[in-house]
């Protein structure tokens, strides 16, 4: 008999994997020009007018969403909207009115044991905690002014703990509270941009404490949001990952984003971030502001928003599954039945296909006194003698996790909830199930993760015994662990993840020879998957003729720069790329050292619309974490002047405008920017007069994107690169909104001469030559560089004069 089951077991085995070196390609079904979509920035009814919607938050209760935002200046009262899918928005008028909440800043509200609780900060003067039995009020005055700096936000840990979190101006700083409405002392976290630090929000996932964050002026384009990440302690040290900021984008009108929070999507399995855009100032002074939702997706420890967009988006996936048994009608999509101890059943007539995540919303009609009695979120169902629950017994406030394996019940684990919880308030039971595993939360806190096999396929449902309980909004979707991530739309131009290919061999990926899982990650798959420092998963190509698809949603006809972030290996490789009807083959050069590296691959064409998007291995292994693609376009060839084409809206500061060019003014801090972002590889060069008495320091950029200018945030607010110029010395600074230094050298500079600048941009590698020297003086390359972007000038403190600027494709 073990040697049958032996045998059964390998031949599984070996159909699983066998399945990943098929030769049949799947047809993927891709989104159609028709299907139904959705564009960033979102126009709401009932907006506060002349001011819009500004630090919004969401929060998902009972399968709907609520929306509050910030008041206007001088209003009192705080507005609210709901929907059932993020896209279609209802007013729910002022969910309070109290005169304390007269311009109230960022309000958000959390669900516990019943009741709703919403932190404010009243035109920032402290905080209130107002509370209401509704997401849709009346949210009535809890507290008196509890101080404290703007944007609270509040975070319950899976082990009933509670933090509250807010701005500071040396970095977000979180406290520990005693209830709902006492802070702990508060400590300072390494969640800082430098500069004032505000909009913070925290959300855990697989043990994984995510931090979003924002800063530093509302009213700059440079305002960003950015992630940082801890493990075991809310409290303690943040990881500040290489991906920042999350989000940003300071061109058009499209810019000044930030302020943000994340949620669970209408899929149960995804996740969403909705944030603001800054449209300018109102007549009477306070921003206005648009609300903007984009998705997220994970990789390990790593973070990621698909965006930001304000291109037409596909609209946010629903559940595979989903019913309001408190509604009319909704018994049709459900068996219910009596049993003969007397219990009652409840089962959904469709079953789930594959690993899943299920959402179950339940309260009781009156109070039990019976520890016998429970109420059972059902899942693998297959048939009465064959299921799985997690058990709420709710006279002694314990949650189970059961196994019925014919007819035989088995208890796989136990917790004791909140002595306080009423089960007569709505309590919400979330399971997830891979197939390897089994997680329970309740009420979002992890109160389980058992490392069992429960089936994937079966009913969901209910089940009560000596209880009368209320059931509400119930799902399950076919997606868990994020798997959801695998079949979105990446927007392009933007970046793909290597291990976000499609589902399935033959349709998402194929590899000759299977490889042996060394992560948990996508582990049936067969595709070599490996972890690197950062927490996060990459993928490694080994045979030729191995491929992995992905689904893309390119914005625009045109030609795109292609980028890969590798780990570099001795061995030259090829990889072919192709989406839509364009194919392209790229070379990877052998690098002696074997270390994460972002290369330039070349370019290609794409045309606009929904496509699937492949890489295969064509020569040599790859290992890879990313690809991104940008919109590149040809530098002019003409010789002219860039200095004659600066427009007005790009000059800051006090420059004057000399013959051909532009001289600093000697202030703290002069700019003007120049060309056009999607310049790649080019030669950029200008001349440089050096004055008399020459103090202070002069840059030019190459290479920048997202710059912006505002006196109250990081002065070195831009991406790219600058030469920094000052008495006898060069610098190659990297910016990402802040400074570093990454080479330099000594030059020639005398008074009264001109030299002649000249820096060369060659994918990864740039070179900068002073004068008539033919070798440079700083050859520098860049282990992750920025790829494109615009030219520009920087005065500060320094009069010295800058001539003729043009730009060339690099020789």
């Amino acid at each position: 008999m073990w040697m049958l089951a032996s045998l059964c077991t390998a031949l599984c085995l070996a159909l699983i994997l066998g399945s990943c070196s098929s030769n049949e390609e799947v047809k993927i079904e891709m989104y159609s020009e028709q299907s139904p979509t959705y564009q960033n920035p979102f126009t709401l009814p009932e907006e506060w007018e002349d001011y819009g919607i500004g630090d919004p938050y969401i929060l998902r209760h009972d399968g709907k969403y609520y929306l509050y935002c910030s008041t206007k200046d001088g209003r009192p009262g705080i507005k609210g909207w709901s929907s059932e899918d993020l896209i279609h928005w209802t007013p729910e008028g002022l969910v309070t009115e109290d005169p304390i909440t007269t311009g109230a800043y960022a309000p958000e509200v959390v669900y516990w044991n019943g009741y709703f609780y919403m932190y404010t900060s009243p035109a920032g003067n402290g905080h209130y905690v107002l509370r209401s039995d509704s997401p849709t009020g009346p949210f009535e005055v809890q507290t008196e002014n509890l101080g404290l700096s703007i944007d609270g936000s509040v975070f319950i840990d899976d082990n009933g703990s509670w933090y509250f979190t807010h701005a500071g101006d040396q970095g977000i700083v979180i406290h520990p509270m005693t209830d709902p409405y006492t802070m702990d002392i508060g400590t300072t976290t390494n969640a800082y941009l430098g500069h004032w630090t505000e909009g913070s929000t925290l959300i855990k996932r697989n043990g994984t404490y995510y931090m979003t964050y924002t800063g530093n002026h509302v009213f700059s384009k440079g305002y960003r949001i950015n992630y940082a990440v801890a493990h075991g302690d809310p409290t303690g040290e943040y990881q500040i990952p290489e991906n920042n900021p999350l989000v940003i984008h300071t061109s058009g009108s499209f810019a000044g984003l930030g302020h943000s929070s994340s949620f669970v999507g209408p899929d149960l399995d995804s996740y969403y971030m909705v944030y603001h855009n800054l449209v300018g100032a109102s007549a009477e002074g306070p921003p206005v502001r648009q609300m903007d939702i984009d998705r997220i997706v994970f990789n390990g420890d790593r973070m990621k928003v698909l965006g930001p967009t304000n291109t037409p988006q596909p609209v946010p996936k629903q559940a595979d599954f989903q019913s309001r048994l408190d509604k009319a009608g909704a018994k049709a999509s459900w068996d219910e039945e009596v049993l003969p101890d007397g219990a009652r059943r409840w089962l959904s007539k469709v079953n789930t296909s594959a690993g899943f995540t299920a959402e179950y919303n339940l309260s009781l009609k009156q109070p039990v006194e019976d520890e016998e009695a429970y109420a059972d979120a059902i899942f693998a169902y297959v048939d009465s003698d064959n299921y799985w629950s997690a058990r709420l017994k709710p006279a002694i406030g314990e949650l189970l996790v059961v196994q019925v394996n014919q007819g035989q019940a088995q208890t796989h684990g136990s917790f004791l909830l909140p002595e306080e919880f009423d089960y007569t308030k709505l309590h919400t039971v979330r399971v997830e199930n891979d197939g390897s595993s089994v997680r329970v939360y309740f009420d979002q806190m992890q109160k389980f993760n058992l490392p069992l096999q429960a089936a994937v396929q079966g009913r969901i449902g209910y089940a009560a015994f000596g209880a009368d309980p209320a059931l509400s909004y119930t799902a399950f979707s076919n997606d868990v662990n994020g798997n959801s991530d695998f079949e979105v739309y990446k927007p392009l131009p933007g970046s793909v993840e290597a291990v976000h290919y499609l589902k399935d061999a033959g349709r998402g990926f194929q590899v000759k020879s299977p490889a042996a899982a060394e992560v948990e990650y996508r582990k049936t798959d067969g595709v070599s998957i490996g972890m690197a420092e950062d927490r996060s998963y990459f993928v490694k190509l080994e045979q030729e003729g191995d491929w992995l698809t992905y689904k893309v949603n390119v914005a625009q006809d045109g030609t795109y720069g292609v980028t890969m972030r590798l780990l570099t290996s001795k061995e030259a490789a090829t990889v072919e790329v192709s989406s839509g009807n364009t194919k392209q083959t790229f070379e990877i050069a052998l690098d002696a050292d074997s270390e994460w590296k972002t290369i330039q691959l070349g370019k290609m064409e794409l045309s606009a619309g929904y496509q699937p998007l492949k890489i295969k291995l064509r020569k040599g292994q790859v290992s890879f974490k990313e690809m991104t693609f940008y919109v590149s376009e040809e530098v002019p060839n003409d010789e002219a002047n860039l200095f004659d084409s600066v427009d007005a809206e790009d000059l800051y500061g006090a420059l004057e405008a000399i013959d051909g060019g532009f001289r600093g003014s000697g202030g703290p801090d002069d700019r003007l920017f120049v060309g056009n972002t999607a310049w790649d590889d080019y030669e950029l060069s200008v001349q440089v007069d050096v004055p008399d008495g020459m103090t202070g320091e002069s840059q030019v950029f190459v290479r920048m994107t997202n710059e912006s200018y505002f006196p109250h945030q990081v002065q070195d607010s831009a991406m790219g690169y600058a030469i920094s110029i000052s008495d006898g010395q060069l610098q190659l600074l990297r910016l990402n909104y802040g400074s570093l230094a990454v080479s330099s050298g000594r030059v020639q500079m005398r008074p009264g001469q001109t030299y002649t600048l000249r820096v060369a941009m060659a994918g990864s590698r740039i070179r900068v030559f002073w004068g008539q020297e033919e070798e440079p003086v700083m050859d520098y390359t860049d282990s992750d560089p920025f790829f494109h972007g615009r030219a520009g000038l920087r005065s500060i403190g320094s009069t010295l004069s800058f001539r003729e600027m043009q730009v060339r494709e690099t020789r």
